[in-house]
């Protein structure tokens, strides 16, 4: 049976896609886990994790999402596990879900400090069931090289094998093939992969919004799946909001007060995927019908403006298996990439 910790230095570099592009090249049967949950899904009273619950039902997992995770918060583990019953529980997670299975895929947490506290570091993870490690850097070129050579050091100081490093979201492809690769498989690092920077799998849905805002559904949920590419704050005044640009682009999600029916008529009416309305205040009737009739959605929420858009900005998009243009393209691009090395394993 084969094992491989996924790992990055950063957030959202990009770990889930990387397992349902390989996941989608492997034969035999494949187990996941996610011992840190930091992604929540909270569904029917069920504390899940998002990757766990889109790799489970991407790939028929018997599993149930909410057993590929251990925990999903600091304080609750630090209460349930010391160092010595956290490895207990990895190993025990471990051999239940590999239980059967040709190769599992272990995701380690958002970067490469978090969980640390608790014995559940993507290191650490690695070390305590002797998996070796892929790692998934993104970013700018200058972070790319900073986080490799970082994460080759801790690796060597805890004596945790490095399969080699996929970069995805890359922008400048060609010069990563054909230069900057090799000066990263100088410092002992081997390139498996270059995934280009793909706008598509950049978007989420009006329904991921309302779920990580549990915001109240008032008008538009028969275009709950529509796809947003762009977040503009409507703050100011609608003649203002006209010339920006950003206000301009398709598939936009608009963030305004439920009070300012003039900023939401004139989004209804200018291509908006979804809308969502702060202050817990309701718009008029005749507004809810509107987006109704336009299937945009109107998601209410208690916060401030200021507030609900740093509350947005921390929405990742995700991968379900209902999405089938994100996974298409995710196995073009890593059907392209040499897996030889998997059998290595």
């Amino acid at each position: 049976m084969k094992k491989l910790v996924v790992a990055s230095a950063r957030e959202d570099a990009g770990k889930t896609t990387s397992i349902i592009g390989l996941g989608k090249r492997m034969e035999g049967k494949m187990g996941y886990m996610k011992p840190f949950g930091d992604r929540l899904y909270y569904k029917k009273k069920r504390l899940w994790d998002y990757d766990s619950v889109s790799i489970a039902r991407i790939f028929n997992l018997e599993e149930e999402p909410e057993e590929m995770s251990i925990g999903f918060e600091h304080s609750k583990l630090m209460y349930m596990y010391d160092k010595k019953s956290i490895v207990e529980k990895v190993r025990e997670s471990f051999e239940n879900i590999s239980n059967g299975k040709d190769i599992v895929f272990i995701e380690g947490c958002k970067d490469i400090v978090y969980g640390a506290s608790v014995g559940l570091d993507s290191f650490s993870i690695a070390k305590y069931i002797d998996a070796p490690m892929l790692l998934i850097f993104s970013g700018t070129d200058e972070n790319i090289f900073d986080d490799a050579i970082r994460c080759k050091e801790i690796a060597e100081a805890k004596d945790i094998k490095i399969i080699g490093a996929i970069l995805n979201k890359v922008k400048n492809k060609e010069d990563w093939e054909e230069i900057n690769s090799k000066k990263l498989e100088n410092e002992g690092i081997r390139i498996l992969g270059v995934i280009p920077y793909i706008k598509e799998l950049a978007t989420f849905t009006a329904k991921l919004v309302a779920e990580q805002l549990f915001a109240k559904i008032i008008a538009g949920e028969d275009g709950m799946e529509n796809e947003i590419e762009n977040v503009f704050i409507g703050a100011m005044s609608v003649s203002d909001a006209i010339k920006n640009p950003l206000f301009n682009k398709p598939k936009k999600l608009i963030i305004t007060s439920g009070d300012r029916t003039d900023m939401i008529i004139a989004s209804i009416e200018d291509n908006t995927s979804c809308i969502v309305l702060t202050n817990n205040i309701v718009p008029p009737s005749r507004i809810i019908e509107k987006a109704d009739e336009n299937k945009i959605p109107l998601l209410l929420v208690p916060w401030d403006t200021y507030t609900t858009a740093k509350r947005v900005e921390r929405i990742k998009p995700w991968i379900s298996m209902k999405e089938e243009k994100k996974l298409r393209i995710i196995e073009e691009e890593f059907g392209k990439i040499d897996t030889l090395w998997i059998d290595k394993l």
